[in-house]
């Protein structure tokens, strides 16, 4: 008695294909890949993002750039749906993380001392409208990003993430005294440079 075979086609072939049409960067693939996943993952994303229009368009901008980055790395043992997900749920991730620590900014014009700086530039006659105090966040982390000598960091882990200075001190291999002396001179340096990044572009 012969036994049947049955011919079983493999699973997501048209995927595989697709990705490898990305992959040779052939214009047809891509207008569909786009067509196709942009929508979904948008649907996708906005429904874990509590409605916000465009901060699901932003990670689904970044899902895709990832994923055409990394479409070699596609092997079709999940559809390309379920692949894209994965890295879109990470990049979600992300967005919430930086969203958070935006906040934490946001917090910290009024609470804590290291942004004196700030409230110097603001007149309390007129309060800063949303993109105004925006743009205050992004020369923040302009500012943090641009300090010699690991000032940025120490001001990051301080104000930002919370560390506190025994905790500072173990990620440098410092004294907690030393590091104490070192938040100062960062504290000052951020003012300066903060002061003269403002100048330069409310002047």
């Amino acid at each position: 008695m012969k036994l049947l075979r049955f011919r079983t086609e493999q699973p997501y072939e048209e995927d595989k294909q697709l990705a490898k049409g990305m992959l040779r960067n052939e214009e047809p693939a891509i207008r569909e890949f786009m067509d196709i996943y942009f929508p979904r993952l948008y649907r996708f994303a906005l429904m874990r993002m509590g409605d916000d229009a465009s901060g699901a368009e932003d990670v689904v901008q970044q899902t895709l750039v990832i994923a055409a980055r990394k479409i070699g790395t596609y092997r079709g043992e999940a559809s390309l749906m379920t692949w894209l997900a994965q890295i879109c749920r990470r990049e979600l991730i992300r967005h919430v993380q930086k969203t958070e620590r935006r906040r934490k900014v946001v917090a910290l014009f009024d609470d804590e001392p290291l942004f004196d700086a700030l409230m110097e530039t603001i007149d309390d006659d007129n309060p800063l409208d949303l993109t105004e105090r925006t743009e205050l966040i992004t020369m923040v982390h302009a500012v943090l990003d641009q300090l010699p000598n690991r000032n940025g960091d120490i001001l990051e882990w301080k104000y930002i993430d919370g560390l506190s200075i025994r905790e500072i001190s173990e990620k440098l291999g410092m004294g907690t005294e030393a590091v104490q002396s070192q938040l100062a001179r960062a504290r000052r340096a951020f003012k300066q440079a903060f002061s003269e990044v403002h100048q330069l572009n409310y002047s």
